[in-house]
């Protein structure tokens, strides 16, 4: 499973925790080198019986809601949820985007049909989505993508943690343990997600400190 982040924001926040925002991103290339082209997503929407899954930051042990509604528009997949604000966590994230710390919306998805343009680009035409994350975007680097993307190996993560200030030798160190741990997981779904959220918040650490 991969992770996408988005500089849009959260459109509406109510009260009630009812949320509603742009989920993902049509035609443009993210930071991880993918361009979602419109109607990749149609097929694992039309599929789907039950809501999206909302976690906070691509936790799969911090569900705060779900994600009911959704319409594939030309900028992107617009969706409409509500918090449940009956849990701890849902009440965290709910304050949090009330005070301007939470104004990001990521996905959580796994591309099935895929190719290349000349610039190296990757075009995804289908792909499967499997959760819509509330996440935190600096608002003076609108375009940073906090997320994990396409983690296929130790160098994909030693070189994640080295643009987030790591030393090379550090970063090779770390991702060679965080690597054969994922592979030593049962469950390999959860295993990617749990490795995502670890190095999300690690690499979200790191950068604070090399702005301090």
């Amino acid at each position: 499973m991969e992770y996408a982040g988005s500089p849009f924001e959260i459109k509406q926040l109510s009260d009630s925790g009812a949320i509603e925002g742009l989920l993902a991103g049509f035609g443009n290339v993210d930071h991880g080198g993918d361009k979602l082209l419109p109607g990749c997503l149609t097929k694992t929407l039309a599929s789907r019986s039950a809501p999206l899954p909302m976690l906070l930051h691509h936790d799969m042990q911090r569900p705060i809601g779900a994600w009911k509604e959704w319409q594939e528009r030309s900028e992107g997949l617009y969706v409409k949820g509500a918090l449940t604000l009956a849990t701890r966590d849902a009440q965290e994230a709910h304050a949090l985007a009330k005070d301007g710390a939470l104004t990001g919306l990521s996905i959580g998805w796994k591309p099935t049909k895929t190719t290349h343009d000349a610039k190296g680009v990757r075009l995804v035409s289908e792909a499967e989505l499997f959760e819509g994350s509330l996440v935190a975007i600096p608002m003076n680097d609108a375009t940073r993508v906090t997320a994990v993307k396409a983690i296929t190996g130790p160098r994909d993560i030693a070189e994640l943690l080295q643009e987030s200030g790591l030393s090379s030798r550090r970063a090779k160190a770390a991702a060679g343990a965080a690597w054969k741990a994922i592979n030593e997981h049962q469950d390999e779904t959860q295993a990617d997600a749990e490795l995502a959220a670890i190095l999300t918040k690690a690499t979200a650490r790191l950068a604070n400190i090399g702005r301090n």
